[in-house]
């Protein structure tokens, strides 16, 4: 076992970690919660909330619906950190879904992980999705400044069926600042989320309630970004970086195109809330698996995975987080 903490903001967790990086997984929802990068500051560039969350798993509408609401995305904005894992679909639920227990974003969220190996800078740690019929492996490895893992989707069932995949990656404060965290990334063209039209434009072009600069943490006020841009067909390794030239920190996240074609880009800015997702993913299409199933496609690239009955589906990425040099901040 590690010797590390064993809670993060009074959750359960996991901590692993080697000379040079410490990574945190909550064990309700499995999310990771914490990338640090030892030294001077040791700050977190992912998103925590300033609200106290709660392990979603316990989540009871009457009691906690005061807090967080008792809609679709209520049980996993409850204990929603960092990054975290959308599967088997990525949006939000149908009616019928939601009235029977089911959360934006999939289960893998509001389902407890359970360890199946730990040592001082790796873990194994799994979810059975009783409602889906799914298992969930992940593997987390720290390799210097970097971060390495593995997923592997086992479908229990003897039926064939389809599944969205998204890395669910958030920034937050003190790391986002408006005007000064930057993005980059290997993406062409991308539309709104949702909308039929799918009309183009190109990086770092972001279209939400008013038009924005994708490769910067907005400056002004807005909401209901969400856009889907297509990761550069030319490229086998697709990433996106994020940096603050204050902190001298920056954050680069790497995959397979061939497994993760898709980057979803949210942001949100108003007095309540500053956050901004870059979520690499198998879909760029929100919403219930009846919707996925309407749109195999979107520019001749596949919106989903087939998860064979008996089965398994396996994606890695690699994440590291390291100090900008002084020549090379922006």
């Amino acid at each position: 076992m590690t010797t590390a903490e064993k809670s993060f903001h009074n959750r359960e967790c996991w901590t692993i970690e080697n000379a040079d990086i410490r990574v945190t997984v909550i064990k309700s929802g499995g999310h990771i919660a914490a990338l640090v990068l030892k030294g001077a500051s040791e700050l977190n560039p992912l998103w925590v909330q300033d609200r106290p969350t709660i392990d979603s798993d316990r989540y009871d509408p009457a009691i906690h619906g005061k807090t967080y609401g008792t809609g679709p995305e209520a049980r996993l904005l409850s204990g929603l950190l960092g990054h975290s894992l959308c599967f088997p679909y990525w949006g939000d639920p149908s009616g019928a879904e939601h009235n029977a227990g089911m959360t934006y974003h999939g289960e893998t969220n509001i389902v407890r992980w359970e360890e199946v190996r730990c040592s001082s800078d790796s873990l194994v740690v799994t979810a059975l999705l009783p409602e889906s019929r799914l298992r969930f492996t992940r593997t987390i490895e720290c390799s210097g400044q970097s971060v390495l893992c593995e997923g592997v989707a086992e479908n229990l069932s003897a039926w064939d069926r389809p599944v969205a995949w998204c890395e669910h990656v958030t920034f937050g404060p003190p790391f986002l600042e408006p005007g000064v965290t930057r993005f980059e990334a290997s993406v062409t063209r991308g539309f709104r989320t949702g909308e039929d039209s799918q009309a183009a434009f190109l990086w770092p072009e972001g279209r939400g309630t008013i038009p924005c600069d994708l490769s910067v943490c907005s400056r002004v006020h807005h909401s209901q970004l969400v856009n889907s841009f297509l990761v550069d067909p030319a490229q086998e390794v697709g990433r996106f970086t994020a940096s603050h030239s204050g902190h001298g920190l920056e954050v680069e996240y790497e995959f397979r195109r061939q497994e993760f074609p898709w980057l979803n880009v949210w942001e949100n800015y108003d007095d309540q809330l500053l956050t901004r997702g870059m979520e690499f993913s198998n879909t760029p299409v929100h919403g219930t698996m009846k919707r996925l199933m309407q749109t195999p496609t979107v520019w001749e690239t596949p919106v989903y995975d087939w998860l064979d009955a008996k089965s398994k589906l396996v994606k890695r990425f690699k994440a590291t987080i390291k100090r900008v040099p002084e020549s090379g901040r922006r």
